[in-house]
């Protein structure tokens, strides 16, 4: 099917389509205030900047999902300080289904008092957590009146154009995939829209997303950027490692399943720059955990097994180009089989496959690196949380942004499956082994 003009076909990211908790949200606390009317002002030329804040979604006659310029439509609350606390406004949002068909998909939420709180919190859908950034950013500059109106547009490629240099699937990699679908044509459903509230309300029920944020800062991510020039491993390498085998300590197991997203933001025949968008990638790996070896030495073998997904073209890209050959129908049923009451085996299967139904004792970790958020003119940006998408697949989903010099953390997990005490543990542990960790023991 061609492309409609100025119109944008969901494809690789069809699995999380219906699955509302897939989320990304920024904090920004800003020291100083501003009118309801200037902040709007700003919003409507951040509209510009970013046309896909315009964009709903539309489901053709072949159920293929689009990507449609419908609105202009703000999605904006106010609150003073003493009215609401921002991670009540979040948690309140997780619970409530976008309107996908009539938007608008981003929400954004303002919370005056001593200092300005901006909330941006959209469905990841028309954005990946670099693709919040860029908009949060742009939304700071937009109050600072130095954002330039110039629209920045998503590029379209088809699958086959997908990126610059990559290595596509072989052909016994395509019989595979398509075997699925073969079985699929034979079991297939075909789901209604009020079937998609009943999953919601289904799923709701057995994930139950909380968060659980901190950070470091001063000599502790001095240390961490000491230990990561001394040791050779990247800080991202460290958080990983550092995260995993805590994680495998609580638990008491020597292995965990890793799903680490990656960005593949250059590596596109047309490249996103600066424009908002999804253009993500994720590897799964297995991380392993040797009791008579310390911190550094278990770190440096995650390592490599990190670099061996993340460096490899073939295996970068895999996840992408396998989906692209699943039926659109058949992707869109797996959150159906896992977390609401849909029995179907091809289902399940690609399901297990793919990691989505998987042990539980898995991690996934999202990392933006380290930004400055210095030299406005009007005012000046205190601090900014990052929460990323809450995949259910993971028992907690590790999210990291540095801020300046400050690292904050957050860890996202299901209050079904394990208590925040427990996560509590996980993150001193993490921490310790991260800032002060030689000995694994």
């Amino acid at each position: 099917m061609e492309k409609k003009i100025n119109n944008y076909q969901i494809s690789n990211e069809r699995l999380y389509l219906r699955s509302h908790n897939i989320n990304v949200c920024f904090r920004v606390i800003i020291d100083g205030t501003f009118n309801k009317s200037y902040i709007e002002e700003s919003l409507k030329k951040l509209y510009i900047r970013h046309p896909l804040l315009k964009y709903s979604v539309d489901i053709d006659d072949e159920n293929n999902a689009w990507l449609v310029q419908k609105n202009d439509l703000i999605n904006i609350e106010y609150y003073n300080s003493n009215e609401i606390d921002w991670q009540r406004w979040y948690k309140k949002n997780q619970n409530v289904e976008f309107d996908f068909f009539h938007g608008a998909l981003v929400k954004f939420c303002v919370i005056m008092g001593e200092n300005t709180e901006i909330i941006v919190f959209g469905h990841h859908i028309i954005g990946d957590g670099m693709g919040y950034l860029i908009l949060t950013k742009d939304f700071l500059l937009a109050l600072d009146n130095r954002i330039e109106e110039i629209p920045q547009i998503p590029p379209f490629e088809t699958k086959e154009k997908y990126f610059k240099k990559t290595v596509p699937l072989n052909i016994f990699e395509k019989i595979y995939a398509r075997s699925f679908n073969k079985k699929w044509r034979k079991s297939q459903v075909k789901f209604l829209e009020k079937d998609y509230s009943v999953f919601f309300e289904q799923y709701k029920n057995k994930y139950i997303p909380n968060i659980f944020m901190n950070s470091i800062e001063g000599n502790d991510v001095k240390n961490i950027m000491e230990k990561s020039k001394a040791s050779g491993l990247s800080v991202n390498e460290l958080i990983v490692s550092a995260f995993s085998m805590a994680i495998m300590k609580f638990f008491n197991q020597n292995k965990i399943r890793l799903g680490v997203a990656a960005s593949i933001r250059n590596e596109l025949v047309s490249e996103p720059n600066n424009c908002m968008g999804n253009f993500v990638t994720g590897i799964t790996l297995e991380a392993n955990y040797n009791k008579l070896k310390d911190f550094i030495s278990n770190a440096k073998k995650t390592a490599v097994a990190l670099r061996n997904k993340l460096e490899n073209i073939k295996k970068r890209h895999l996840v992408v180009h396998f989906l692209n050959e699943i039926d659109k129908d058949l992707i869109e049923s797996i959150m159906f089989a896992v977390y609401g009451l849909f029995d179907n085996p091809v289902s399940k299967k690609l399901a297990k496959l793919i990691g989505v139904q998987t042990a539980r004792k898995s991690l996934g970790i999202s990392n933006l690196g380290r930004h400055d958020f210095n030299g406005y003119n009007n005012f000046k940006v205190n601090d900014i949380q990052f929460i990323g998408p809450s995949f259910p697949s993971h028992l907690l989903t590790l999210d990291v942004i540095t801020i300046n010099e400050k690292m904050n953390i957050c860890l996202i997990f299901n209050e079904s499956e394990i208590i925040i005490e427990n996560i509590k543990k996980i993150y001193e542990k993490g921490i310790e082994l991260l800032i002060h960790g030689k000995n694994a023991s």
